[in-house]
């Protein structure tokens, strides 16, 4: 393969001697802790130094080891690399789990001692964001206690994922050319075929097995909800989402203005749904006719280097800053570019804060593929910013903007592609990917919140849920979301038994925020509002200097805001206008 299609990890480390003395160096920083943690009040910023920087050289190591072995998994060096990082990291956040809880230990004089330290300055930020645990954290033997149940309370997850990925066996779809089993993997694969057959036969097979375990999925999510609430009324939360939302520290707000916005606009997504069944010449539009495409005979062959020409001209109402630095990425083999034996699947964008921000890639030569490469760009200029322009421990962006930059990428590409297009079926084609999008995005994801928000509510005034209960609400929220004129097949009331996400307490929504913002944001700059592309840049460099709400409001996205998320449920409007008019 072409070297500069590949990417130049030797800028990490140039010899396995390098690799070596970094570990080594990792190992001698450990053995030094016990002997500071002798006299804490003494050591305790010496202990944070520490902590920075072998968590940095720990960070590069695993990053190096990860993305060494997925440029090729069947190398066993590399295999043995990553496993023996895994345990060294193990053992870093082991050595170092004690900082937390003695800082929690603190008394407000000795608080107050800490702040006067010369170094505290560095350390301001960090040492706030724990101490404002404080009055959610319990005495130590009841810490002690309610951490030796966390791994109880969570095996509800595990049992889930035992159950749905390894012992539920799907039946064949004989509608298939090659009567192909049904799996997770090429699910969304049959709902897309243009073969209406394979999409209702996968669709009906799919809940068909999911309901021969109704009941146990109904338990181990009644147990994952009840863990969460139990949890918050012992650490003094209201609910089990005040807990959640606490760590970014996220006012509930953020999360009902979001679901009231997307009530008032579902006759929007409504019309979409309609305007599908006119494309797809269907009488009746099913659930599982959803993911197929309003158009099928769109394919455009986009080799490598045209990508790079059309991201390049997409970009640059962003500025020569930012394309600056989206051109290094194509010129330094920031990005390993096509698929070969033994490479991982999928696309990331990676790196560490001693690092360029690599990117994984497995081009394909067509348009879905230039836009997973403008996504990730969107990720590693977002991650080249945060990095340069912060220290170390404030390097890191969190996840409620992880996806702002990425797909502000994607909005730059449909604008640039609509723009320069001449042919009716890449403009259907685009609309269609920006609806989607939309559609799974910001509708779905709330539809989701808006289940989590429902049953943990239930449990919190001591209901139980049953799958008869978990169905009916799913099934109402389905009717709400799809409209009268969408034939909400009751198969759809088990689609939450299928649905990870749930296990992952009020995580979803930050989707559906993080597309309004990049929506709202990449608008602004398009219109060269001013102080627009200045705003964005900076929240780009911002790290995590400040909470995420915080961020996005000063780029220009107050998503507390009902008028935020509604400009960017304009730009849907707008965009399935246009739709309309082309089918």
């Amino acid at each position: 393969m072409d070297k500069t299609m590949t990417w130049d990890l030797e800028r990490m480390f140039a010899s396995e001697e390098e690799i070596e003395s970094c570990i080594a160096e990792v190992r001698e920083g450990l053995e030094r802790v016990e002997e500071l943690k002798a006299d804490m009040k003494k050591n305790l910023y010496p202990l944070f130094d520490l902590e920075e920087e072998l968590g940095r050289k720990m960070e590069k190591l695993y990053v190096y080891a990860s993305m060494k072995k997925d440029e090729d998994s069947t190398v066993s060096k590399s295999q043995k690399r990553i496993l023996e990082m895994e345990i060294l990291l193990s053992k870093f956040q082991a050595i170092f789990s004690f900082v937390s809880p003695y800082l929690l230990s603190l008394s407000d004089e000795e608080v107050e001692e800490l702040k006067k330290h010369e170094r505290y300055e560095h350390y301001k930020l960090m040492l706030e964001r724990v101490f404002r645990n404080k009055e959610h954290m319990l005495s130590k033997e009841q810490e002690y206690i309610l951490s030796s149940l966390q791994e109880v309370m969570g095996a509800t997850e595990n049992t889930y994922d035992m159950l749905s990925y390894a012992d539920m066996e799907f039946p064949i779809i004989e509608s298939t050319p090659d009567k192909e089993r049904l799996t997770h993997t090429n699910y969304v694969k049959m709902l897309t075929d243009k073969g209406r057959e394979i999409r209702k036969e996968a669709f009906e097979k799919m809940y068909e097995t999911y309901g021969r375990f109704e009941n146990t999925f109904a338990s181990t999510l009644y147990g994952s909800v009840k863990a969460n609430s139990t949890t918050a009324r012992l650490r003094h939360f209201e609910s089990a989402r005040a807990m959640a939302l606490f760590a970014d520290d996220i006012d509930e707000k953020v999360y009902d203005t979001l679901l009231e916005c997307i009530h008032e606009n579902l006759p929007t997504l409504y019309r979409y749904y309609e305007i599908k069944r006119r494309g797809l010449g269907l009488d009746e539009y099913h659930l599982y006719d959803i993911y197929a495409s309003a158009i099928e005979s769109y394919d455009r062959k986009i080799p490598f280097e045209e990508a790079k020409e059309i991201i390049l001209k997409a970009v640059e109402p962003m500025g020569e800053e930012y394309c600056s630095v989206v051109r290094r990425a194509f010129d330094e083999r920031w990005i390993d570019v096509y698929p070969k034996k033994g490479k991982r699947a999928g696309a990331y964008s990676s790196g560490c804060y001693d690092s360029v921000p690599y990117i994984l890639m497995n081009y394909n030569d067509n348009i879905e593929s230039l836009f997973t490469l403008i996504h990730e760009l969107g990720h590693s200029v977002h991650s080249h910013y945060s990095r340069t322009s912060n220290p170390y421990i404030y390097s890191d962006y969190t996840i409620f903007v992880a996806e702002v930059a990425s797909t502000t990428n994607e909005m730059l590409l449909i604008n640039y592609l609509l723009k320069e297009s001449t042919s009716v079926e890449e403009k259907i084609y685009l609309l269609n990917y920006f609806a989607d999008m939309f559609k799974s995005t910001i509708f779905r994801q709330t539809m989701f919140a808006e289940f989590e928000k429902i049953t943990h509510e239930k449990v919190d005034r001591g209901e139980a849920l049953t799958a008869e209960e978990l169905k009916k609400s799913y099934y109402e929220l389905n009717k709400l979301y799809f409209g009268e004129k969408v034939v909400v097949d009751e198969q759809i009331a088990l689609e939450w038994a299928r649905i990870p996400h749930f296990y992952s307490d009020f995580y979803v929504y930050k989707y559906a925020t993080g597309l309004s913002a990049a929506v709202l944001l990449s608008e602004k700059i398009l219109q060269k509002e001013e102080g627009a592309l200045e705003n964005y840049l900076n929240f780009l460099k911002n790290g995590s200097r400040e909470f995420p709400i915080e961020q996005l409001r000063r780029a220009g996205a107050d998503m507390a805001k009902k008028e935020s998320v509604q400009r960017a449920l304009d730009v849907f409007k707008q965009k399935v206008d246009e739709l309309e008019e082309l089918l």
